[in-house]
């Protein structure tokens, strides 16, 4: 099967969070013929990327074309579609400025879409721009482009948004979890004191990850903690509010940003601390907490991700945004934790995420809800 994959930004960006490992484990998994079209430079960058050349690029699970904005456009697509023919047009996210060229291209040419929407019509994340939003659903479906277009959801809840979003049957929406990335290696850890804590954030720093209120939570905090601070800064007037509330802290709070981590890092940063803090408002899957649990960190983390059985499996907490009380006890229990805590609950982490996903059980999941969506009239 070909499968044709465009999308905004791919690796080796740093910036574009978790469509880029998605889509890269799933060109991994499936093993299929997979082409990416995607820009050539960064989010919020100019420069163009190293080391990468003109014309398709060819990478372990597949081949990828990077573009300059100005040929990143519906000429250019219909170019690759009738070069690449593919068997399916696999969208990342909806509110990119590839889909609606793409999805007129589709109907043009009759070819076969699975949009996968990463997210953007729950309910955490809709309330950003929604004012902005609405109408542009409203106008894919006067011009009458998503009849024809099957959905990926990565849990029922984004499975509910798709429906009550993009109006449309239950038969014409899969339920395909995220991929998670494998560890090439065991992560050795750092040694744990009682009465110290390692926090971390790593994500795009943006208000719906949530991380001024991270921050705060550590007003209350008596021992002491460092908490590392990675990812891009999407929303620098929310930075700003953020490097406002770092410096009221108490001085036994350490807090400190450390710029953006290149995606086969991710494991080894996240081994280097206690826990993961990241009170999101909304995450349709959540890559970074699959990671950091592959890693054997723990997890503390909103009700707000599919990731609700950590607490009950004593790898991490799942707590409600507005309950800061609940945070502040979870911060505390881990800087109250010995090495002998944390070692328990990295070997429960790494065991969960293990038996969680079952590779080619997946790869089979896949592999026949794509056959059936080619098949489909």
């Amino acid at each position: 099967m070909r499968i044709l994959i465009i999308m905004g930004g791919f690796f080796p960006g740093k910036k574009y969070g978790g469509p880029p490992v998605s889509v890269d484990n799933f060109c991994t998994l499936m093993n299929e013929e997979c082409f990416i079209v995607t820009t050539n430079h960064d989010l919020y960058e100019k420069k163009v990327y190293e080391n990468i050349s003109k014309g398709w690029n060819e990478r372990k699970n597949s081949k990828v074309i990077y573009l300059a904005d100005q040929d990143y456009n519906k000429e250019f697509f219909e170019r690759i579609i009738k070069e690449v023919e593919p068997d399916l047009l696999y969208l990342q996210g909806l509110f990119q400025s590839c889909v609606l060229p793409c999805l007129q291209l589709a109907r043009k040419r009759k070819l076969k879409v699975l949009l996968a929407p990463r997210g953007e019509l729950c309910k955490g994340a809709m309330k950003f721009k929604w004012y902005k939003k609405i109408p542009y659903i409203i106008a894919l479906k006067v011009m009458g482009l998503i009849q024809n277009v099957y959905w990926q959801s990565t849990s029922e809840e984004e499975k509910e948004a798709i429906k009550k979003w993009m109006d449309t049957e239950d038969n014409r929406i899969y339920e395909l979890c995220n991929i998670p990335s494998c560890s090439k290696a065991r992560c050795l850890r750092k040694e744990k004191k009682a009465g110290e804590g390692k926090f971390v954030f790593l994500s795009r720093i943006h208000p719906k990850k949530n991380l001024l209120k991270a921050i705060e939570f550590f007003h209350e905090i008596t021992g002491k903690v460092i908490f590392d601070i990675y990812g891009p800064i999407e929303d620098t007037e929310y930075w700003e509010y953020c490097e406002s509330e770092i410096k009221k802290l108490p001085q036994n709070i350490k807090v400190e940003y450390k710029g953006v981590v290149a995606h086969e890092d991710v494991h080894e940063t996240f081994s280097q601390y206690d826990a993961f803090l990241f009170p999101t408002f909304s995450e349709n899957y959540g890559h970074v907490i699959a990671e950091s649990l592959i890693a054997g960190t723990a997890v503390i983390t909103s009700d707000q991700t599919p990731w609700l059985d950590l607490e009950e499996l004593g790898i991490g907490w799942v707590i409600p945004i507005m309950q800061e009380e609940g945070y502040i006890r979870a911060i505390n229990v881990i800087i109250a934790s010995s090495q002998k805590d944390m070692e328990c609950i990295a070997e429960k982490a790494i065991s969960y995420i293990n038996d969680k996903f079952e590779y080619e059980g997946l790869r089979k999941l896949y592999q026949s809800a794509l056959n059936e969506i080619v098949r489909r009239r």
